[in-house]
């Protein structure tokens, strides 16, 4: 296990994502990441304009890096999964970030599903993201109080898995599609 702040910890992560060959499992669990985005159609979202929001998420959706790694990974058999933890009621930032998983991220090859965080009271969640490559590395985001990632916490094939893979099955088990 290795705790690196966010500017020294892209590299390990690039590494972690190109070397994965089977499997990649993100479990979101913040109910606002706007430290992390401030694109046109979130402002315009949480402003309360979706109209414009939409059309701008329409134009920012197609043409990103996200959605492009994905469908990369996704063209070499990679399974793209992505479980959000809601709660509800939801926050304009969930209510706009669902519309992009539509308009992105399923388009770019990901399975997108929701879970209600009240459905799970039992399973001991991360306080941040959680990554999973396959089931062999995992990288846990945390995040300052704003919603922006502040450092990530890497975890390889020497590091005992066994919780995470069993969140993850417990999870997948109750997660429906968005």
């Amino acid at each position: 296990m290795k705790t690196l702040p966010r500017d020294e910890a892209g590299k390990l992560w690039s590494l972690y994502w190109f070397d994965m060959k089977h499997e990649w499992f993100k479990i979101e669990v913040l109910q606002d990441y706007a430290g992390e985005d401030d694109s046109p159609s979130l402002r315009a979202w949480l402003a309360g304009d979706r109209q414009k929001s939409l059309e701008l998420l329409k134009q920012e959706a197609y043409d990103n890096n996200w959605r492009k790694l994905c469908k990369q990974k996704h063209k070499q058999g990679v399974l793209m999964r992505r479980i959000r933890i809601i709660e509800k009621p939801l926050t304009p930032y969930t209510e706009w970030e669902l519309e992009y998983y539509k308009l992105s991220n399923i388009p770019g090859g990901e399975q997108v599903f929701i879970v209600d965080k009240n459905s799970i009271k039992g399973l001991n969640l991360p306080s941040g993201d959680l990554m999973m490559f396959d089931d062999q590395r995992l990288v846990i985001c945390t995040y300052d109080a704003t919603g922006r990632m502040i450092q990530q916490t890497f975890y390889d094939e020497k590091d005992n898995l066994t919780s995470f893979l069993e969140l993850k099955h417990d999870l997948l088990k109750i997660a429906r599609p968005i």
